[in-house]
């Protein structure tokens, strides 16, 4: 699978079923203008950013980022996340970078917010792929969503999760969700929605 050709297909189907997804008209907007402008991230980018972070990012994501670094306003990544629908925007790795500045750039378990969970809380997040925090200088958001969802890459999963696993931040009330096992099967499963 080519992430590109999919990527193209997700395009063409967000341009004709904005609607669906409560979004702004894409054409009309001139979103898909300014998208189509987008080039793709080069080679020294993508090495500098995983140097600046200490990772190395998946194939499928480099492979994403070599076709588009971000998509600015045209949401390209519409999920299904716990029953709620959530088109997300890809970022550029300029602006991973500077969101990292300010969101996910501490360690924080999610009993360090006693005000906002109670142990219940915590006992109905647990998920044996993501480990129980809030915050992770490990998690790299890499698509957003109403500038308070995101979609970030876990560098540092739980016993039973993958490095490179796709996990959601959602805000208020706030949770972290495990989303895909990688890049490849969130964008599968993306084009299945859209099939069906």
């Amino acid at each position: 699978m080519q992430i590109s050709n999919e990527i193209k297909k997700i395009e063409e189907y967000i341009c004709e079923n904005f609607e669906e997804w409560d979004l702004d008209d894409p054409v009309e907007e001139e979103y898909i203008d300014d998208y189509r402008e987008i080039e793709g991230a080069s080679e020294e980018e993508i090495s500098a950013f995983e140097e600046k972070f200490g990772i190395t990012l998946p194939e499928d994501v480099k492979e994403l980022y070599r076709y588009k670094n971000g998509s600015k306003y045209l949401s390209i990544l519409p999920c299904v996340i716990d029953e709620r629908d959530m088109a997300f925007c890809l970022m550029s790795l300029q602006d991973v970078e500077h969101t990292k500045k300010y969101f996910q750039n501490r360690d924080a378990l999610l009993t360090e917010f006693p005000k906002h969970f109670t142990s219940e809380d915590i006992e109905k997040m647990k998920d044996s792929r993501i480990k129980p925090y809030l915050f992770n200088k490990k998690w790299i958001p890499f698509a957003e969503y109403c500038d308070s969802c995101f979609l970030m890459l876990d560098f540092d999963p739980d016993k039973e999760g993958k490095e490179g696993q796709i996990i959601c931040y959602i805000h208020d009330p706030d949770e972290v969700v495990y989303v895909a096992e990688n890049l490849k099967d969130l964008i599968f499963s993306i084009i299945r929605e859209i099939k069906a």
